[in-house]
């Protein structure tokens, strides 16, 4: 797939005086403005990025991006990568890992003079998206809490790498995938607890994006608290919970901690599918209709 330029649109202006509205911009997300040959972008932070053109060289601090940005038909332009960047298999081993997505080698990433980084308000390290901007690189930083901004996501990135159309075009198809998908899916029991790590079990919470695909999906997801608390297996057996999710990513969770769930009902899923925002999304709903949470 090609890339197309961003064709020009209500949120596409040129027009030197929009400078003066840049911290208008940050209400609206969606909203870019073409400044002669400047491209200014406003990112989850509500910080806008100027940058001279369509950018060229890309490094991704973010594995679901960096599928996007291939599906996208942007591959070409990805410079660098984290060695968790593991889709599409053979990016990794044709382009510089620069780390992972804490501790990134800020001095690799400078040798390879990007024009754009794509990093994760969560996923990364603050500290080093400072670093980089101040070495004046741009940095376009998302922050994904709801699949509605997932949706959102995948148009925005598009535009901002130049695949207007592309993006756009994928963010329709998985929206219209996931509504269709939603009639026809019944969760096997209703309120689920989703396991992110173990020693110490911890849960994703309310504002986590992983609890908006739960919700997304019918179940009622556990905990109702914020983040990812700490909560050890006699307080989920406590709380109601009927089911427990057990994730292949950030935990590798195996066969063998099934048992450790307390009696409860517990199933090992592909932890891509319900916390990878991006084109992967793609594949949830097929996913999920295949998945024999009886077993």
């Amino acid at each position: 797939m090609q890339c197309q330029p961003a064709q020009k649109s209500k949120r596409l202006t040129c027009c030197r005086s929009l400078w003066h509205r840049l911290t208008g911009l940050s209400q609206n997300r969606r909203q870019r403005v073409h400044l002669c040959h400047f491209m200014v972008a406003v990112d989850d932070r509500g910080i806008p990025l100027a940058m001279e053109g369509t950018p060229q060289r890309i490094v991704s601090l973010v594995p679901s991006l960096t599928e996007t940005l291939v599906d996208l038909g942007a591959e070409d332009r990805i410079v660098g990568l984290t060695k968790f960047c593991v889709r599409p298999d053979h990016l990794r081993r044709e382009r510089t890992r620069i780390g992972g997505t804490k501790g990134v080698n800020l001095a690799a990433i400078m040798d390879l003079k990007p024009d754009l980084v794509l990093a994760n308000l969560e996923e990364n390290e603050a500290q080093d998206v400072m670093a980089l901007e101040i070495a004046g690189i741009p940095c376009w930083v998302c922050d994904v809490r709801s699949v509605e901004r997932a949706f959102q996501l995948l148009a925005d990135l598009g535009h901002l790498v130049g695949c207007a159309q592309a993006g756009e075009d994928m963010a329709q198809k998985v929206r219209s995938r996931w509504t269709s998908g939603r009639a026809s899916f019944s969760p096997p029991f209703e309120k689920v607890a989703y396991a992110v790590w173990r020693d110490p079990w911890m849960w994703a919470g309310t504002d986590a994006y992983i609890q908006d695909v739960l919700r997304w999906w019918g179940w009622s997801p556990w905990p109702d608290s914020p983040r990812y608390p700490e909560c050890d297996i006699e307080e989920v057996v406590a709380s109601g919970v009927e089911g427990v999710l057990l994730p292949s990513e950030p935990f590798p969770f195996k066969e063998a901690h099934l048992e450790e769930c307390a009696g409860l009902p517990a199933r090992l899923v592909d932890g891509e599918m319900f916390s990878w925002y991006g084109s992967r999304m793609m594949q949830v709903p097929a996913y999920l209709t295949g998945v024999d949470f009886e077993k």
